[in-house]
């Protein structure tokens, strides 16, 4: 089965906000646009996350804020604090040569 289009990945959109709280001024047709290769899980995933944000920020709707961030979220996962990079490899990893090893 193909992958949805524009349209289809609005409509699952649609689905999977019916009956939760969100916010009036949200753009879904925009929001269909920024997730291409999403298929109806990874929405879902989205809608959720969205949600999970939302309420950790004191929201009682989900916002147009929270659901582009949440497409991130589903992409590469949560940001984990220990995996951020000091200044000092930040410095050694923009000044290798390419093919060189740590």
């Amino acid at each position: 089965m193909d992958r949805p289009d524009v349209r289809g990945r609005e409509a699952i959109l649609k689905v999977h906000t019916r009956g939760k709280p969100i916010d009036p001024a949200v753009n879904l047709s925009s929001l269909a646009l920024a997730i291409p290769g999403f298929v109806g899980a990874d929405i879902e995933n989205l809608v959720n996350e969205a949600a999970i944000l939302a309420a950790r920020r004191g929201k009682e709707d989900d916002h147009q804020a929270e659901l582009e961030e949440s497409i991130e979220r589903v992409i590469a996962g949560p940001e984990r604090k220990s995996r951020l990079i000091n200044p000092t490899e930040k410095l050694i990893i923009a000044t290798m040569k390419p093919g060189t090893q740590l």
